[in-house]
């Protein structure tokens, strides 16, 4: 029985050591158009596809873009025979096209359309191909272990190796760590692991990357391939990142009681939504107190959006057994649209997308809205978080007394469902819910939602986007431009354990905000204790400032440790974290609006007014942001 053959996983100080040169010589900065998440995560996964975030090229509608990676992809794999109809669920939003490839995709389709391509690959010395023992000499420069002087492997002297040259070395390397590394072969960190290449093992990379190489330029003039591309559509190319899940007494503490009662506020015609794990609105928490209605008043589910606006819909008419396995809630749906009609919808959208044309949202709705009080959430989180923005508990007895309240016991709260166990809470689905959200109020000629709650944190690696200008990021900044107070947890990242030689080191961590908290026009809130914050002051877990770039980060504070809320199964349950810290700011400005409807559209001014009114507890500006959150302070200050 043959052996299996493994892939060999790249480490990551591996991966930057080729990208970006040994330690003591190192450039900061990489300047492929494979951020460095990327080269990363294909490297640790050797053979696995990857979920990716693909930027267009300044003015590059994402709808084309998204239809000639498609176009490309399927004509390079039938060129090579090896198309078998495999999916890469390509789908696109407004400035970004999200599609999983592998990384021999991904260098063939998608880094030829590149502006780095071509600047840089169709240079003179790459146009017409290169020999293989220039290729030879790349990957001996390249692969060189920090140890080796200007002698090494190579006759030629040691030059600085350019961006391109550091591309084909490390793409060399990572297509040989998939077929072709010897079964005893283990690499664990810096450089120096590549002493363990032997000079057959850089001649087979060198190989790999050179056929590779010409293949592209082959393919560059298939038919149904060149046609498609007369100038760069991709900027750049990222990971589709990962989102995580980042009241009695807690409520007072930001004198919210206090203002309901002596400006006697009602947010009965504020609508909050509330992008979560999804809120289980069959929990009394959530009831309006005069009829007894559900105040989750509209429910969604977005976290299986990419295969709903997948080009992949446009390839056939879609079965009746796909329709139904897309749709989240099949009831709600039929009360909507027949079969029939869904699958011409799901159709449409395929070919939309095709096409390049504008999301149609509204055929898009059947699949995604849920019954808020039919389809429970699977997880507690975000029923939690709505809780402590707009639940009411209810006394038991006969005259039904109200109980303690969250920050806006009766105002309306729209669910949408991001978060799940799986690794299908993605900022693509984040970025969905958001564009989905600014349709809502254009649609509507009127706010029909007046602020966004992201109880949730995506980790921001410095080396791939500036600071502020993620793919998410940029989508919040439209959203206050569409007049939506968008509040967003800071992250509970502030403190941080090392492994070291001498063991397990814990220390504070400044700079370790996430995003969307680190969006310069959302309101960014950290944790500090439920009722005795000026003794406490900032929670240990909060992420600290200031951003990468110098902003202060976080703008406030809020309640954050054990607060207690609604869970799920009609319970209550006490959490921690600014996930539970940013639903008490989120009430805050619901309650502005609420009061002074002048405000209603003017996210920047609601947040000016929030910061300049908050209680400073004396702790750093980085730690505290502007201070904690003071409801009555802010409502005397208008």
């Amino acid at each position: 029985m043959a052996e299996e053959h493994k892939s060999l996983a790249i480490p990551r100080s591996l991966v930057e050591y080729v990208l970006l040169g040994p330690i003591d010589d190192r450039r900061l900065l990489q300047d492929t158009p494979i951020l460095g998440d990327v080269w990363i995560e294909f490297a640790a996964k050797p053979g696995q596809p990857q979920d990716l975030l693909i930027t267009p090229y300044k003015s590059q509608p994402a709808g084309r873009v998204a239809r000639v990676v498609a176009k490309r992809r399927r004509a390079l794999l039938a060129a090579s025979g090896a198309w078998q109809g495999d999916a890469a669920n390509i789908a696109y939003l407004q400035g970004v096209v999200a599609a999983r490839m592998s990384f021999v995709d991904m260098l063939k389709v998608v880094l030829p359309i590149t502006t780095w391509w071509h600047s840089k690959m169709t240079e003179p010395r790459f146009a017409d191909g290169i020999d293989l023992e220039e290729f030879t000499d790349i990957i001996e420069r390249g692969l060189r272990p920090p140890t080796e002087g200007n002698e090494g492997l190579s006759d030629r002297p040691r030059t600085p190796l350019d961006s391109a040259e550091r591309y084909v070395a490390l793409a060399g390397l990572m297509l040989w760590a998939v077929d072709d590394p010897p079964a005893d072969l283990r690499l664990h960190g810096d450089g120096r692991d590549l002493e363990r290449l032997a000079p057959g093992d850089r001649a087979a990379i060198a190989q790999r990357v050179h056929n590779l190489f010409q293949s592209v330029l082959e393919q560059a003039h298939v038919d149904g391939i060149h046609a498609q591309v007369d100038g760069p559509l991709v900027w750049q190319v990222s990971l589709n990142r990962r989102a995580w899940a980042a009241l009695e007494k807690s409520v007072p503490t930001v004198k919210a009681d206090a203002a309901r009662g002596l400006f006697n506020v009602s947010c009965r015609e504020i609508t909050w939504a509330v992008l979560d794990s999804g809120i289980d609105g069959r929990h009394p928490a959530f009831l309006d107190r005069a009829g007894g209605t559900c105040r989750v008043t509209k429910a969604f589910d977005f976290r299986h959006i990419r295969e709903v606006i997948s080009l992949d819909n446009a390839d056939q008419e879609p079965s009746e057994e796909r329709v139904r396995a897309l749709l989240r809630d099949p009831v709600e749906a039929m009360r909507i649209r027949t079969i029939a009609e869904l699958k011409r919808d799901l159709m449409v959208l395929g070919r939309d997308a095709e096409e390049g044309r504008p999301i149609h949202w509204e055929l898009v709705e059947p699949f995604v809205a849920i019954r808020p009080q039919e389809v429970p959430p699977a997880l507690a989180h975000g029923t939690h978080v709505a809780g402590i923005l707009g639940g009411r508990a209810v006394e038991p007895g006969e005259a039904a007394r109200p109980g303690p309240a969250g920050m806006c016991p009766d105002i309306n709260l729209y669910d949408f469902r991001i978060l799940s166990r799986s690794d299908a809470d993605t900022e693509f689905a984040v970025i969905a819910a958001l564009q989905y959200i600014r349709h809502l109020n254009g649609r509507s000629g009127f706010m029909a939602v007046h602020g966004v709650n992201l109880s949730l944190s995506i980790l921001h690696d410095v080396r791939n986007f500036a600071c502020g200008r993620t793919p998410v990021c940029d989508e919040c900044a439209r959203l206050v431009d569409n007049g939506v107070v968008v509040v967003a947890a800071a992250g509970n990242r502030g403190y941080q354990s090392f492994e070291t030689k001498e063991g397990l080191f814990g220390s504070y961590a400044a700079f370790s905000v996430t995003d969307p908290g680190n969006a310069e026009d959302a309101i960014t809130v950290g944790a500090t204790h439920r009722n005795w914050p000026h003794t406490y002051g900032v929670s240990f877990f909060s992420s600290r400032g200031p951003t990468g770039d110098g902003r202060v980060k976080p703008d406030l504070v809020a309640p954050g440790e054990r607060i207690t809320a609604p869970i799920l199964d009609n319970k209550w349950g006490e959490l921690d974290g600014t996930s539970m810290a940013t639903p008490h700011v989120s009430g805050g400005a619901a309650m502005l609006m609420a009061r002074y409807p002048e405000l209603i559209g003017r996210p920047r001014r609601i947040k000016q007014i929030l910061c300049d009114s908050a209680t400073d507890l004396g702790r750093e500006r980085s730690f505290q942001g502007r201070g904690l959150l003071d409801v009555l302070r802010a409502f005397q200050s208008v």
